[in-house]
């Protein structure tokens, strides 16, 4: 990337656009404040209100560099490292998958089965294939009170997500992470007692779907895509394991495509679960006594 202008905030400002936009990212207006922002560490307000501020030379070449990645349509999360969710500022790596809006769907679904059932927060819950810990960590934030597991295949996926735990939950919170494979990491102990809730946010991205983003390449593969006819496989597994681990009357809250939401609600009333809530991307199972 080269310097097209001066140096300063409103020469960075007016190149990044235009190179943006050639490399059809769709929010190259906001992305080109973003990059500004966070390699300034400097509030985009006072950005906008100083165009001719200089940039010092380093940090220039800096701004470029991460410039020419987000033109190769590397998400912007990776290229500065970090992610807001719930209200909170997530660590990622490219070892995990980007936390996004549509999860926040499963907070609001975990927020309304607790006040629904009028269940107390002194539950177990795991959240499976847990990625950042951006689940796990905002319902421990939310309630204090809750066990909460986070179980995840990937061993540097669980990295992130301890650190980010680390950062955020206050002293004495604890959140455990376990390694494994969907629920079969659990110690027999945990599995015995059994569990109130399981959240998960699994691979359900089927490969030909027409509308992926050039971004997704950049994400991690084992966190995305599900190779299986409908894209369920996975979660359908996940649905055969929690017979076992989930208290008779536990809960299962799974995020899914809206396009495969009809698909899991009969797999998985079949395999006894009945539906207490759907949202667009989100449904809550509540397994049948």
């Amino acid at each position: 990337m080269t310097d097209t202008g001066k140096r300063t905030i409103g020469g960075f400002l007016a190149m990044s656009r235009q190179a943006l936009q050639a490399a059809h990212v769709d929010s190259y207006l906001l992305d080109s404040e973003l990059l500004l922002a966070d390699t300034l560490s400097i509030p985009r307000e006072w950005l906008l209100a100083h165009d001719d501020a200089e940039i010092a030379p380093m940090e220039w070449t800096e701004l470029c560099h991460r410039l020419y990645l987000r033109c190769q349509h590397c998400p912007l999360a990776y290229i500065t490292g970090h992610k807001q969710f719930y209200g909170q500022d997530f660590l990622v790596t490219p070892d995990v998958l980007i936390p996004r809006p549509e999860s926040e769907q499963l907070i609001e679904s975990l927020r309304k089965l607790l006040a629904e059932q009028k269940l107390n927060s002194d539950l177990t819950i795991v959240d499976v294939g847990t990625g950042s810990g951006c689940l796990a960590i905002t319902a421990k934030l939310l309630y204090p009170n809750l066990s909460v597991i986070a179980t995840d295949i990937s061993k540097p996926a669980l990295d992130v997500a301890e650190n980010n735990a680390h950062r955020l939950l206050p002293d004495g919170q604890q959140i455990t992470f376990l390694q494994g494979n969907l629920l079969s990491g659990l110690p027999e102990k945990i599995v015995k007692g059994g569990l109130d809730i399981v959240i998960a946010n699994l691979p359900y991205v089927e490969r030909d779907w027409p509308d992926l983003s050039p971004e997704l390449d950049f994400e991690p593969a084992l966190a995305l895509y599900d190779d299986t006819d409908d894209g369920l496989g996975i979660t359908k597994k996940l649905i055969d394991q929690s017979k076992r681990c989930l208290k008779p009357g536990g809960y299962l809250i799974i995020e899914v495509d809206s396009r495969q939401i009809n698909q899991l609600i009969d797999y998985t009333t079949k395999s006894g679960y009945q539906v207490i809530d759907r949202k667009p991307f989100t449904i809550t199972f509540k397994a049948n006594n």
